[in-house]
């Protein structure tokens, strides 16, 4: 046993561990060493580390050519694999009667360019690209909520998503053909009359799902069902690859231990679809009820299942992972690995006024007005206000818990002046501040410092592409940016504000705002472009397993103080979500100021 404690002697006890087939293929040596080293060709040179026999036996490190991972006996020792002798003789079949595999290629929207995906949406018929997730997990274990947050991300990521629920069919066809009420007895695991039913509109769903992804637009789609045994997922898979074998597929498995949790999951359930206008008290056994029949089939997914999947345990407590493989898989777990349910606000306003705000240019990096240092005053004052509110309703809640910590309060802004300068008057022991060049207003180019209207005069054609695509249109000159651009370089900012379970302040600009707005709204992007956000306001976001509230607060120059703008008194418009679930249709209603706000308009980003 070396110092780092793993076992060097090599004796033969550690032999007979190994497999018969593994261990008859193995040579061991004289010395009782079955580790071999690399032959001196396959070594690299100028290893600065060496072995106690003086030879070099150091393995590039796949991320830096210049790292090396020492493979000999000392204090930061790496073992070897055992070296397997193997038959290497290889009948190769006839190259005409190999299966051609399909290319699958990373598309990233604004970021990639290929002959099949000019702006890097992934193509229709690149179905090696697409993925289907297929949920498992018994009733008010919280799949609705991961379902509807990982669409909008994905949808957000310009992934088209959409989530296929196999209850609204039952739903449906239980009102086309008159069936009536369907209690826990209908879920009873021994009445072969419903399970029949049910297998059915499974599969039905799963078609539609199916043809959402091979014959339109979807790059992801959601099979939103309990899918608890082992059986049925048998059957999904195979009416998957039956339909399509390039498709991959991610079994997604909610599972909630936590019986609070589980509690509150049942009481969101009694305001649903099935139980909606009923007395929930009544109908509360009868949903235990359900929840015991699908408890005495459920047989959990396992590695012998051959599948790869994703175990969330109490709605992102705790991940398991197996044999996750590409893009959009891995970019599903990186999301997943960020989730939480805390309560908190996200507030997200625009730097304070600035000169070139004043002036009607696009970007620049001037510093505040003495306007926008007033707004600067005002805004740490009211957030402090606000946030003393905020924990004296959570306090009232009176949440069991068992920490002691202290809620944070964290300020990010962007790293251009105006930014920087409306944080100033937050005392930093009190709200810990970033700087983040993520949060930046998108780079205009060469056309960075001009006006709207000499934008329009020097670079006539420039600005008719904008009018006609702002989404895609990219600022010229070097560093110029899209709206895709700022998307995409928000991505890992939104990951992190999923992450955090404390209050946040972001002090950025227009289009950021916008996009950000757009997200959590679950907006297309194509709308987000055109979202009205005057300088000095305030938004109040506060994430809950439903959906997303929302507040507006105006700065009141005048009297020095912010008003919460009344829903009666707001522009609102009320925009069709996207993604989230099939035929079911999602509206958010996007405020903006009301008309006496324009004096406190700008261009900058518009």
């Amino acid at each position: 046993m070396n110092s780092t404690g793993q076992d060097n002697d090599g004796d033969a006890n550690s032999i007979k561990e190994l497999p018969a087939k593994l261990r008859s293929t193995l040579q061991i040596p004289s010395q009782s060493h079955y580790f071999q080293r690399r032959p001196a060709s396959d070594t690299p040179n100028g290893s600065a580390v060496q072995t106690p026999t003086g030879n070099d036996t150091s393995t590039p490190s796949p991320i830096n050519s210049n790292i090396y991972i020492n493979s000999g006996s000392g204090t930061h020792t790496v073992e070897a694999s055992p070296s397997i002798v193997l038959d290497t003789t290889v009948t190769r079949p006839n190259s005409m009667s190999k299966k051609k595999r399909t290319p699958t290629t990373l598309d990233i929207p604004g970021l990639t360019k290929s002959k099949s995906s000019p702006n890097g949406l992934i193509s229709r018929n690149d179905h090696g690209s697409k993925l289907v997730i297929i949920m498992v997990g018994v009733p008010a274990t919280g799949k609705s909520f991961i379902t509807k947050k990982l669409s909008r991300y994905l949808n957000y990521s310009m992934y088209h998503c959409k989530v296929f629920n196999v209850g609204n069919t039952r739903r449906k066809y239980t009102k086309e053909h008159s069936l009536g009420e369907q209690d826990s007895n209908f879920f009873d695991p021994n009445d072969s009359a419903s399970i029949k039913l049910r297998d059915q509109w499974a599969l039905d769903t799963l078609d539609e799902l199916l043809d959402y992804l091979l014959n339109g637009n979807g790059s992801v789609a959601i099979f939103d069902a309990t899918n608890t045994t082992k059986e049925r997922r048998r059957t999904v898979y195979e009416r998957i690859h039956k339909r399509n074998d390039q498709l991959k597929i991610l079994f997604l498995e909610s599972i909630c231990t936590d019986k609070q949790m589980v509690d509150k999951n049942i009481q969101l359930k009694l305001c649903g679809p099935d139980y909606k206008g009923k007395d929930p008290d009544e109908y509360l056994n009868d949903f235990k009820q359900r929840l015991e029949n699908y408890d005495t089939v459920y047989e959990p997914m396992d590695d012998s299942e051959g599948y790869p999947y994703i175990k969330m345990i109490n709605v992102g407590t705790k991940l398991i992972s197996h044999r996750i493989k590409g893009f959009l898989a891995s970019l599903t777990m990186y999301y997943l690995l960020n989730f939480n349910l805390s309560e908190r606000q996200i507030w997200i306003t625009r730097s304070g006024e600035c000169q070139d705000n004043v002036d009607g240019k696009i970007g620049g990096d001037t510093s505040l007005t003495d306007r926008g240092k007033k707004y600067a005053k005002a805004l740490s004052k009211f957030i402090g206000k606000e946030r003393s509110k905020f924990e004296e309703r959570l306090d009232q809640k009176c949440e069991t818990t068992t920490s002691s910590e202290e809620r944070s309060f964290f300020i990010w802004t962007s790293m251009l002046k105006r930014s920087i300068e409306t944080s100033q008057y937050f005392d930093e022991n009190e709200y810990p501040t970033k700087q983040m060049k993520m949060l930046d207003e998108i780079n205009g180019g060469d056309i960075d410092g001009l006006t709207f209207e000499q934008f329009k005069q020097m670079y006539p054609q420039e600005y008719d592409d904008r009018q006609h695509d702002k989404l895609l249109y990219r600022y010229p000159g070097s560093g110029g940016e899209s709206y895709m651009d700022v998307s995409n370089r928000l991505r890992s900012v939104i990951t992190e504000m999923e992450r955090l379970e404390d209050d946040i302040l972001l002090i950025t600009h227009h289009v950021v705002a916008r996009i950000l707005l757009g997200y959590f709204m679950n907006l297309r992007l194509e709308v987000v472009t055109d979202l009205d956000i005057p300088l000095h306001t305030v938004y109040c976001l506060e994430p809950k397993p439903q959906g997303i509230t929302w507040s507006l607060y105006e700065y009141d120059e005048i009297n020095d103080t912010f008003n919460k703008v009344p829903k009666s008194e707001l522009n609102i418009s009320r925009v069709k979500e996207i993604g989230l679930v099939h035929n079911e249709r999602h509206y958010s209603l996007v405020p903006t100021a009301p008309s006496h706000s324009t004096s406190s308009r700008s261009s900058e980003g518009i």
